[in-house]
């Protein structure tokens, strides 16, 4: 797996940069997940909003996922254990 890039787009007026977060990000962040289940992940109507809708795919900003990460820790546990089940 790639290591997490450091993606940002330039905030407002004097302020820090806005850290980014594409499939390949997100899926830094869940390691146990493979890309197809990322991908329905950010088809849930509870998954934050895009960003931004580029041709090479959705960008999200990068606090809102991982707060959505945190808010859903326990359902992506037990996603992820079903996820294991099917393959036994």
């Amino acid at each position: 797996m790639t290591s997490t890039a450091n993606i940002s787009t330039p905030g407002p007026t004097g302020s820090a940069p806005v850290p980014l977060a594409g499939i390949e990000e997100i899926l830094d962040l869940l390691v146990e997940f493979s890309r197809e289940w990322v991908r329905e992940l950010t088809l849930r109507i509870d998954f934050p909003e895009p960003a931004a809708e580029l041709a090479q795919g959705d960008i999200w900003l990068r606090d809102d996922i991982e707060a959505w990460i945190s808010e859903h820790g326990d359902a992506l546990a037990n996603m992820l254990g079903q996820k294991t089940d099917d393959l036994t």
